[in-house]
């Protein structure tokens, strides 16, 4: 492992930022093609639904587009923003590790996408439905909505799903790392799963237990699949702990 200067570290997390906005900028450039068709591709978990949106104000038009080429932006640039992100931590790695920043780039690319197509085909026709008929009960009408307040729900609910399924990749991550361990990770999983229950509660977009419950459910199982994922790395340290021990001091 390599000792880098402050000043140095923070030149690298100044082209960092640079490279990150300029892969944002590049890819939401390029989703500009694909926004009619993104924005379509939103509107299907409400089909059958929610039967017209509105646009209240000229201007809206024009969010709506802003809104579509950001997300789509993200979600095209996660995995080079990821590569570069994970390869700023690589000096905190031992020399055998650094080869597992694509690996580990991949996996964030992966989790994230699982992430996303679990919201889109679970999460929002559910909470849609739930929504629009709780919405009907308390009014006795079909309640109306606006297409800039419906993108925004939509796309925040997949980014949150996105961010969600990151959790075994973190939990791998702080594991190589060796700030935590498996036993730390089980010893704390009340207080972890608690913090989830808020942290879920901040980043859904809606107030209600149905949507929370089905952030939470699967932040659970994920943090179980973090601790089985800690337990191999762990193993896997301890022994290339034995192995190079004697050349890391």
């Amino acid at each position: 492992m390599m000792k880098q200067p402050v000043l140095s570290h923070l030149e690298d997390l100044r082209w960092l930022i640079i490279r990150v906005i300029i892969y944002l900028l590049v890819a939401s450039c390029l989703s500009f093609f694909l926004a009619d068709f993104i924005i379509e591709l939103a509107k299907l978990p409400s089909k059958g639904i929610i039967t017209n949106f509105l646009i209240l104000k000229p201007t809206e038009a024009i969010t709506i587009y802003f809104k579509t080429i950001i997300y789509s932006g993200l979600v095209i640039s996660f995995f080079p923003i990821c590569y570069e992100c994970i390869k700023f931590i690589a000096p905190a790695l031992r020399k055998e590790q650094t080869i597992s920043i694509v690996k580990y780039s991949l996996a964030a690319f992966s989790l994230f996408v699982l992430g996303t197509i679990f919201s889109y085909f679970i999460v929002l026709p559910n909470t849609i439905k739930f929504l629009i008929n709780l919405a009907v009960h308390l009014t006795s009408s079909a309640p109306q909505f606006t297409l800039n307040s419906y993108i925004s729900f939509v796309f925040a609910v997949l980014l949150s799903g996105g961010i969600i399924f990151q959790i075994p990749l973190i939990c791998a991550i702080l594991t190589t790392l060796q700030i935590v361990s498996p036993h730390t990770l089980k010893k704390f999983r009340k207080e972890v799963f608690f913090a989830l229950c808020v942290f879920a509660a901040i980043i859904t977009p809606t107030t209600d237990v149905f949507s929370l419950a089905l952030f939470v459910f699967p932040m659970v199982i994920l943090y179980e699949v973090g601790i089985f994922v800690s337990n191999i790395i762990y193993k896997k340290t301890m022994v290339e702990d034995t192995i190079y021990g004697d050349t890391n001091d």
